[in-house]
């Protein structure tokens, strides 16, 4: 009997192709496993879902090629990535791409090659065209560009149209081996020969001889990175060793940086009652192979991450394997120490700062049982742990755990809780800020909830006071009110640290033209440009177009333009003229772009090697310095501005989490807000530390407007380059939903927050379905009212397109 495989690809459209398995293959193609199937004019690449023997109603096409010995993808990854193509609903194709590394997902470039099965005799320009093929492996872009404009591009064009010429698709697989240089001495030299040669040194020893001496102290070989973290050991100083012909080296391929830690299994802390407790709560579900969902609520610095490590010692020693989540990036490097400091090389690290290379490697020893626990932001949900028995979601309430663009639009959180059902493993939820949903998941039973009220012994909750701006307009130094100014003198002066909040990246929000009131917007979407300073550039953070700074304004050209708000980077440039002996730190998207920078400014300043540490959302996030006493809110209404109904649980977590920053060592910590909202009841509660009354507050007003977590938000996208057929096409999908659901809540159509962006006007509408609702009921329910607006819509799908946003965050 005949075999199929049904396949995906990596597109938007949401079917799966079926093709037959020819006879002799059978055996070898399995679900997982990459191959290479005609699809359209060419050769693709794509997944295999599924092998059956459904003979279906269609002619079908063979596949060509086996790509992979083993399945690229677990059975357990597969049913993960098919539940979020339903839930959220997107291609299959696009959940695979996004859960596959590079090198081993659909990544491709279309080559040429010339068919076994000619029908006809070529001409002569024919012959030549094919010539070149074969002798040259021409891809189809160098081939595009080579004959562009000429004859020969007709030519090609009629030969991949006749079967000729096939395309197919290679694995594009940008995965290089980084390589580095290991030193050693040089021939004929050595530690004891250079001994001697100091030793006869008459005079003062130069920085070279100190590096040599260094040398004969640590011995050789060492790596390149290796010696540069020696002390004496420069640049300068290892190319003068070469020059004088002490050392030689030989290129290596690179080692991970996780090498470099400390691994210390006997540092493990002992629990105290409270964390003891909430860890045999969940010891007994892992010790019970059975699936639970875990909210762990604990205040900052209650110890959570000593019940997630005491927790994933125990899976280890049950043979298996674990996922921890963090929110960010940033994050990442001071995670890893804490837990490598335990686990060792049983951990991989897993985010996209990573080379192609470390990530390959990463996905490979998971996968491999070589390394049994992945850490990283969102994404690590698809590690290929073998046998999971836990997930930590730490900092569960964070937004950056929803990914919005591209597609998939998923939640890690509702995804870890999935993977983990499937695998009858554990989740770990904590925070010291619960999300409403998932309080509202621990009220309904679908979590259970367990509690750490108390900070170790030796630190207590800093004291929260709020300083209302509209009473110190005259006691300001720079953005800092007097009494924040004042802390921070005293902290420094007794060699304590600082952390400053400021919600906003750059030198300055805006420039404005004090002639006509114009403020310079991003020609590629509807949002002002910020300064920064540094670069003297204006730069747009939603669509990345920047331009250098005006000096003009580009509607009336007066040279009157004026700084306006304030950046992160304007702060640091005050508190370096505030505080002139103080050692500053910057902390956000722009001082970290290049890689490991995360890692030198959170070690810089956990060393003591700065004294104040601004800036945005990232200082509020889980980091940990026991030296830090007082914390600075510089404008805690910045949050607010955005229009979302979670911006009061944001206003709120975010200051309750940069406060939980102070006071977490022996010495007692302060807050200080400042706010031009002083009543304002978030921040009436983060000042008590009451996130239970919040959160009592904060329900009592969704409730009755349907909101999460009472409400699961879908959100549907729409955007052109025209905006009245945006528009139509969104008034008719209202209608649309109006037509499948007749009692549901639909909230617009409107224009975007931002309405433009990259040259497409984007308009939103926003249906309100039950939580309880499941994968199987959003896809029918998105799968018929799609349906629906195609076949109505006078305007293609390819003039506006339609993004569909199920658990959209606003």
């Amino acid at each position: 009997m005949p075999k199929f495989a049904d396949i995906v690809f990596p597109t938007a459209v949401r079917s799966v192709f079926t093709y037959y398995i020819p006879s002799g293959s059978e055996a070898h193609i399995k679900p997982g496993f990459r191959v290479w199937v005609p699809l359209r004019n060419y050769n693709a690449i794509g997944v295999v879902v599924r092998v059956h023997d459904e003979v279906p109603e269609f002619k079908t096409r063979p596949v060509k090629k086996i790509l992979d010995e083993e399945a690229v993808l677990t059975e357990e990854l597969l049913k993960l990535t098919e539940w979020i193509h339903r839930f959220y609903y997107c291609s299959w194709g696009e959940v695979i791409q996004a859960a596959l590394p590079a090198g081993l997902n659909f990544v491709s470039k279309k080559n040429l090659r010339v068919s076994d099965d000619q029908k006809r005799s070529p001409n002569a320009d024919e012959e030549e065209v094919l010539d070149v093929i074969q002798k040259e492996n021409l891809g189809l872009d160098e081939a595009k560009k080579r004959w562009k404009g000429s004859s020969y591009n007709k030519v090609l064009q009629s030969l991949i149209k006749n079967g000729a010429v096939e395309i197919w698709e290679e694995p594009d697989i940008k995965v290089s081996v980084k390589m580095e240089k290991e030193w050693s001495w040089a021939e004929n030299k050595g530690a004891e020969k250079a001994h001697d040669f100091l030793s006869e040194l008459e005079r003062d020893e130069n920085k070279w001889q100190l590096a040599l001496q260094k040398l004969i102290e640590s011995g050789l070989p060492k790596r390149q990175s290796q010696l540069v973290r020696m002390d004496e050991m420069t640049s300068y100083s290892i190319k003068k060793l070469k020059d004088e012909g002490w050392i030689r080296s030989r290129e290596v391929e690179a080692e991970t940086d996780s090498l470099t830690l400390d691994h210390n299994p006997e540092e493990i802390k002992s629990l105290n009652k409270d964390q003891e407790s909430a860890f045999e709560t969940i010891k007994e579900s892992i010790e019970n192979n059975e699936f639970e969902n875990y909210l762990l609520y604990g205040i900052t610095g209650s110890g959570k991450t000593e019940v997630y490590i005491h927790a994933l010692k125990t899976v280890l020693d049950k043979g298996k394997g674990g996922i921890v989540l963090v929110p960010e990036i940033a994050l990442t490097p001071q995670t890893v120490s804490r837990f490598y400091r335990i686990f060792g090389d049983e951990i991989a690290v897993l985010h996209s700062r990573m080379t192609n290379r470390e990530r390959l490697r990463a996905w490979k020893d998971l996968k491999s049982g070589a390394k049994k626990i992945a850490i990283g932001p969102r994404s690590a949900i698809f590690a290929p742990v073998k046998d999971l028995g836990l997930i930590v979601l730490d900092e569960e309430h964070d937004a950056s755990y929803k990914q919005m663009d591209p597609a998939p639009r998923y939640h890690a959180r509702e995804t870890a809780i999935m993977r983990a059902n499937l695998n009858k493993a554990v989740v770990i939820m904590g925070s010291a800020t619960p999300s409403m949903q998932a309080l509202n998941m621990a009220a309904r039973e679908k979590s259970q909830l367990i509690e750490l009220n108390k900070r170790h012994a030796e630190a207590v909750l800093p004291e929260v006071k709020i300083i209302d701006l509209k009473q110190y307009r005259s006691a300001m130094k720079g953005e800092l009110a007097v009494p924040l100014y004042e802390a921070i003198k005293k902290a420094l002066s007794t060699g304590e640290q600082v952390i400053l909040l400021y919600n906003r990246r750059g030198f300055a929000s805006y420039i404005q033209c004090e002639t006509c009131g114009h403020i310079p917007q991003s020609p590629e979407c509807s949002v002002s440009l910020t300064y920064h300073k540094k670069k003297n550039i204006l730069m747009c953070h939603y669509s990345g177009y920047s331009r250098k700074a005006d000096t003009r304004c580009e509607v009336c050209g007066s040279s009157e333009l004026k700084i306006q708000g304030m950046g992160t980077q304007k702060i640091e440039e005050e508190l370096a003229d505030l505080f002139e002996e103080a050692r500053i730190l910057r902390f956000d998207k722009d001082s970290t772009t290049r890689k490991g920078a995360h890692e030198k400014i959170l070690n810089k300043f956990g060393n003591g090697d700065a004294d104040i540490l601004i800036g945005t959302q990232l200082v509020a996030k889980g980091l940990d310095f026991p030296n830090v006493t007082v914390v600075g809110v510089i404008d805690a209404d910045t949050e607010q501005a955005f229009p979302s109904f979670q911006s009061t649980e944001r206003m709120y977590q975010l200051l309750s989490q940069v406060s939980g920053r102070s006071g977490r060592g022996s010495k007692p910590g302060t807050v200080f807000i400042q706010t031009r909202q002083a009543d304002n009841s978030a921040i009436q509660f983060a000042k008590k530390h009451d996130h239970k009354g919040f959160s009592k507050e904060e329900m009592g007003f969704r409730k009755p407007l349907n909101y999460p977590p009472y409400s699961r938000l879908i959100t549907f996208v729409l955007k052109g380059k025209k905006e009245y057929q945006v528009s139509s096409s969104a008034h008719l999908l209202r209608n649309t939903l109006e037509k499948v659901l007749p009692q549901a809540e639909i909230l617009g159509p409107s224009s975007s927050a931002i309405g433009w962006m990259n040259k497409n006007f984007y308009w939103e509408v926003t249906l309100k379905i039950d939580p309880e609702k499941g994968a199987n009921y959003i896809e029918a329910l998105l799968t018929k009212v799609m349906e629906i607006y195609e076949s109505e819509n006078q305007v293609s799908t390819s003039v506006v397109r339609v993004n569909i946003n199920v658990d959209a965050i606003r």
